[in-house]
This record gives structure tokens, sequence and C-alpha cells, in this order.
């Protein structure tokens, strides 16, 4: 747990101690945040960490300055902060995080690298639709690992290591419409977490709070959660 407060910690831009002060704080945000132009919110129980960009800051100090926090920690919290009633909110995600000691590998089907240009990738997608595929993390993937496996050469499910504390280990998972409820997803995410572990020391998973599922593939790895966040963008026209 001290690993991951201190991950929680540097991205935020703010102090361990602060995971733990009841109430809403503004904080600096860490390297992970600097290009971020919206607002991004972490809870951790009764403490919610706010990062905003410089244009705003004076607007939402105000406003959070005896805020509760169940009010602020929620879409329509975001958008009166932001003053865009009709703004798209991620969230609310769950993270999880494991190192080697709590991990809990399964055997299964061995996977295979996947290039960015593969039409099986864009298959997967269009079988998924955008939501799903944005909340596994394939939105955001450019030159960053991407794994699969294919039976009979249709992609039955495929994974990205995107960056985390600048390394590849931040896992995202999408299994096939026709193929969930196999364990096929747990089957990858387990391969892929073996890989990165050696190199990274700490691999984190996001799910979507509504998304029992894909959290309870992180449960049955090993994966401890801790935090929540929800994040608006400013330029979302």
């Amino acid at each position: 747990m001290d690993a991951i407060d201190t991950a929680w910690a540097a991205s935020l831009g703010c102090e361990v101690a602060d995971l733990s002060v009841p109430g809403v704080h503004l904080v600096p945000g860490g390297p992970e945040l600097a290009a971020y132009r919206g607002i991004y919110a972490a809870r951790f129980g009764p403490a919610v960490l706010l990062y905003c960009p410089a244009e705003l800051i004076e607007r939402v100090r105000m406003a959070v300055a005896e805020a509760d926090p169940d009010a602020v920690f929620r879409p329509a919290g975001l958008r009166r902060l932001a003053g865009l009633d009709d703004a798209v909110v991620l969230g609310p995600s769950r993270h999880g995080f494991v190192d080697a000691a709590h991990f809990r590998p399964v055997a299964g089907a061995a996977a295979s690298r996947l290039a960015p240009d593969d039409p099986a990738l864009g298959e997967l997608r269009r079988a998924c639709g955008e939501g799903d595929w944005a909340e596994s993390g394939f939105a955001g993937v450019g030159d960053d690992p991407l794994y699969g496996v294919k039976e009979d050469r249709r992609l039955v499910v495929a994974g990205n290591m995107t960056p985390y504390r600048a390394k590849p280990a931040d896992v995202g998972v999408l299994t096939h419409p026709d193929h969930r409820g196999r364990g096929l997803a747990r089957l990858l995410a387990s391969e892929m977490v073996a890989e990165a572990l050696p190199v990274v020391g700490l691999v984190r998973y996001r799910a979507l709070v509504a998304n029992v599922a894909s959290l309870s593939v992180a449960a049955g790895l090993g994966f401890v959660p801790r935090g929540e966040n929800l994040a608006l963008r400013l330029d979302q026209g």
C-alpha cells in the first residue's frame, strides 16, 4: 500500500499524507497531468483531490472551499466546477494495483504480440463499439505494446499496456462480445502482467465502477483496489 500511495501522490503532485485528509483539496498535478486540459478528481474515502488548469484555479478554489466531497465527486459536480453543463465526464473508474508479491497468475492460451495495423483489431473495435474500445485504453494507444488471442483468425480478446509512471504498466483488455464469459480477459491480463512486472515493479488496472466483470478480473489476479477517479476535458469539441 505504501508503494501504491507513493505512486498516487507522484501522479497528483501532492504528499502521501494528503490522500488521508478529509475534504476537497486542490493539487498541482504530477507529470501525468501536466498536459491535461481539464478537471481530474481522485477520491480516497472522505478525501477528494482535484487538479485543474491554471485558468480555473481561483474559480475552483472558491467553489470547493467548504464543499461536500460527495457533491464534488460526481459528474454533475465536475460540470459545475467547469461551467460546462453538457460536458462529457469519464468515470468513476476504480484503480487497482499489483506487485510481484500479490500477483496471482492463471495459466491459459498463449497470447501473441499484435501490430497496430492488424486488421483483426479493427474488426474487434467494430464488434465492441467505441465506448468499450475507449474504456479499455485502446483510444490512446500509440506505440504501446498490444497483445491478443486469436481463434480461427478472429481476435477473441485483445490487450494493451499503456504508460503509467512513464512505463508500459497500465492494463487494458477487451473481449469480443461473442466470446465473453469464458475468462479470456483474465487469461490475457495475467500473461501481460507476468511479462511486465519484472520490468515495471507495479502494474495498474482501471475499470469503471459499474463494470463488475472487469473489476472481478482485477480482483482475481490479486490487484488491490485503491482510489477512484473522474475526468472532464475542457476541449471536447
